[in-house]
């Protein structure tokens, strides 16, 4: 039996990490893609250690920088690797000030949204070559029904977006950056599968799967590398227990390891084979649920679709979805 491959955008560390550790459990080959050269050669060593599976490999990847992320799929294509599944997991959440991307973009839309789009297009042919599942870790932060400590998501110029994360080309607020950016998620998510759709069907099956996932609160996830000192020691160190107490009373609260394992699923998990264009929140114990309205929102999700295509200069020899 071929031996099954995943992609996994940060996969070093937080959910990717323990994503990529049940995978491996299961006899998946994984490659870890990270800018941390270091911290994905740890998360190697220790995967292969605990797993005795030795199909574990890094590749560097920024995906706040296109030429980071067009090079890497040149090395995945020159390597000729296989890919049965892409977790679109890696993420940034910037509090401090305004950072802009390599190519001139907000760093918060750059990687969340930019990166993992473009990564998508790059390597959608060989997705679809062996009848691939993406899934899409979101949040449900993106819900302004969602109780949670963040702003409401909001945005009605994506320009304004892609400069400050938000709707104001003048003003710049992290944390609504972070909001918007995982509404981008699923906005991008729906209309992935809209244009896959298009390509047709093969035995009335999709050709790719594409998914949403919200992991929930998940403390020690990585999330905080821009918090300051303090918030950081208790979000990395005090909070993980905490959540590991709650989560079995609270589903939205929940430790890293059971919000890996829960994402691991969406990739292996055969109920899903032929699921399509769902979203898996916390909040419903990682069943299917609907997410938020704004994200069902077709013509907006189209124009993001549009607009990201003018930003990462994709050619339509770049991606099969592209005509």
């Amino acid at each position: 039996m071929t031996q099954q491959s995943v992609l996994i955008t940060g996969g070093n560390s937080g959910i990717g990490y323990e994503c990529a550790l049940e995978l491996a459990r299961q006899g998946w080959q994984v490659i870890i893609a990270s800018r941390n050269k270091e911290a994905s050669a740890t998360a190697v060593k220790k995967i292969a250690q605990e797993t005795s599976n030795n199909s574990i490999v890094a590749m560097e990847l920024d995906l706040g920088s296109f030429s980071s992320i067009r090079r890497f799929v040149k090395e995945i294509e020159e390597k000729n690797l296989p890919l049965d599944a892409l977790v679109c997991n890696a993420a940034v959440q910037m509090n401090k000030t305004l950072v802009l991307s390599p190519d001139g973009y907000e760093l918060t839309f750059a990687v969340n949204h930019l990166g993992h789009f473009l990564l998508t297009n790059l390597l959608i042919k060989r997705l679809l070559a062996n009848s691939s599942r993406i899934v899409i870790v979101a949040s449900g932060v993106h819900d302004p029904k969602m109780n949670t400590a963040m702003p409401k998501p909001f945005f009605s110029d994506i320009e304004a977006l892609a400069k400050t994360g938000g709707s104001d080309k003048n003003k710049y607020n992290g944390q609504l950056a972070y909001v918007n950016s995982k509404l981008c998620n699923l906005l991008f998510m729906y209309e992935l599968v809209r244009q896959i759709e298009k390509t047709g069907l093969v035995n009335n099956s999709p050709l790719v799967t594409v998914n949403g996932y919200d992991p929930g609160l998940v403390p020690g996830s990585g999330l905080a590398r821009d918090y300051p000192p303090a918030l950081r020691f208790i979000w990395e160190w005090i909070l993980p227990g905490v959540a590991y107490v709650l989560s079995p009373m609270f589903p939205t609260i929940n430790p890293v390891w059971k919000s890996g394992k829960a994402l691991a699923r969406l990739v292996t998990d055969p109920k899903l084979k032929q699921i399509s264009g769902k979203y898996f929140p916390s909040h419903s114990k990682w069943q299917e649920a609907p997410s938020s309205e704004a994200s069902y929102d077709v013509e907006l999700a189209r124009e993001l679709w549009q607009k990201s295509i003018d930003m990462t200069k994709l050619k339509t020899k770049e991606s099969s979805l592209l005509h």
